[in-house]
């Protein structure tokens, strides 16, 4: 992605820079405490913002997705000089979106073309070559006075924005899925009834065409996450997972077959299960994309709670699948365990808390009570350190916050040792998302 960076924020960095070269170099005190002079381009491109801002404008950012700086600095055209891209409201005119363009010229920024439109707010902006000549094309996603929410798509490359595409919208991802290095365009809508509908453009060479469309398992507002991944034969694909509001989940896969978007596997035909917010992704770092699927583990009690392994299952562009990964996410406490292939119905466990932390207990099912052979510890508490290592128990890993650790038990003979166990054992690392286009 782009360096985005906000004018004052430049601003700020180049002042930083400049007092700390002054610094090295043994400057004078007067020296260190004059105003730090910014270069001319970014002077001119300043002025020109604060005077947009005198005459009644206001700075808009975007709501969502990566790009959510008011002024953001972006490669258009591919010369590797920076274009500003500036997003104001103006709300005493009639078109009170404005998406201004300014271009470097010698040691200037001056104004190259302006973008205009009624609607209330930007939900999220991107900058994406759809068709391959080297200009980024501008992929906005507004909002009008019915919040409404539209995708428009324009080309710069004629110095007078022109409109390609203007269609309702949920998600959007642009993306090469055909494989031919270009960047392609799957629109999710709704239709009349509420049901999520993809539409897949292409550029053909005139314009960005719909070259297909295809209904999805679920409503739009069910949909989740869009996920761009690989399939296991190197096809590129896009998970679409929806959750219902019982938290079921499911995943629509889809492909581009010959110019025309197809499912891999659909959610209603596919596989259901616990939604445990977790999203595709490649588990085992084959570079394959795999959907993490809830499965309950046996219950020895019907009353007791339930408590899931995921199976990370990867899909061929045929449909065919395997599992090829099962762990144990404790997401409360942050870390996880890979689970030996031969658990699945032989193990179950069960989850305490305390003022000191909380554990997970693995048990070995058979025609007896359950057996509990091993217990994995996120401690928390004052004394976490000490207690971590107590009745003969083994630290797996120490955190600013939290000590985690394993004990062992006898009951445990042949499933899995010390050794395992720390090749297994990993921490949850939190994802950080802006939302989606």
């Amino acid at each position: 992605m782009r360096r985005m960076v906000k004018h004052s924020a430049l601003f700020a960095l180049l002042c930083a820079v400049l007092l700390c070269a002054g610094c090295a170099s043994g400057s004078s005190d007067e020296t260190l405490y004059r105003l730090p002079k910014l270069p001319t381009e970014y002077e001119s491109l300043e002025a020109q913002i604060d005077t947009l801002i005198a005459s009644g404008a206001e700075f808009a950012a975007p709501t969502s997705g990566s790009n959510l700086q008011s002024v953001q600095m972006v490669d258009l055209d591919g010369d590797g000089q920076e274009e500003a891209v500036a997003i104001f409201r103006v709300a005493s005119d009639e078109r009170p979106m404005k998406i201004y363009i300014f271009r470097a010229v010698d040691d200037n920024y001056q104004q190259f073309c302006k973008i205009e439109g009624t609607s209330n707010s930007i939900y999220s902006i991107n900058f994406v070559d759809l068709n391959g000549d080297g200009w980024r094309e501008i992929l906005a996603g507004i909002r009008g006075d019915l919040d409404v929410q539209n995708l428009a798509v324009y080309s710069l490359e004629s110095g007078q924005p022109q409109q390609w595409l203007l269609t309702g919208y949920s998600r959007y991802a642009a993306r090469d899925m055909d494989g031919d290095g270009k960047q392609d365009l799957v629109v999710l809508r709704s239709d009349e009834e509420s049901f999520a509908v993809a539409d897949y453009y292409a550029w053909d060479g005139v314009e960005l065409a719909l070259r297909s469309s295809m209904n999805l398992s679920g409503t739009v507002a069910e949909l989740s996450r869009l996920t761009y991944g690989t399939l296991s034969g190197g096809e590129n694909a896009l998970f679409v997972t929806a959750v219902s509001q019982d938290g079921a989940a499911w995943v629509d896969i889809l492909r581009v077959d010959r110019g025309t978007l197809c499912s891999v596997v659909t959610g209603a035909s596919g596989r259901a299960f616990r939604f445990l917010d977790l999203y595709p992704g490649d588990a085992n770092a084959d570079g394959v994309t795999e959907v993490p699927e809830s499965v309950p583990f046996p219950q020895t009690d019907p009353e007791s709670s339930v408590y899931y392994r995921i199976c990370w299952r990867q899909y061929a562009a045929s449909g065919d699948s395997k599992v090829v990964r099962e762990t144990y996410q404790d997401a409360q406490s942050g870390w996880s365990l890979m689970l030996p292939e031969d658990w699945a119905d032989a193990v179950t466990v069960s989850r305490s808390s305390s003022t000191e932390g909380s554990g997970v207990t693995f048990y070995r099912l058979g025609e007896a009570e359950p057996t509990p052979f091993l217990t994995i510890y996120a401690f928390t508490g004052d004394n976490r350190a000490s207690i971590a290592s107590r009745n003969g128990r083994i630290v797996l890993s120490r955190q600013p916050e939290v000590v985690y650790s394993a004990e062992f038990y006898d009951g445990g003979a042949g499933l899995i040792d010390e050794q395992t166990v720390r090749e297994r054992f990993g921490l949850i690392v939190a994802e950080w998302t802006t939302g989606e286009n």
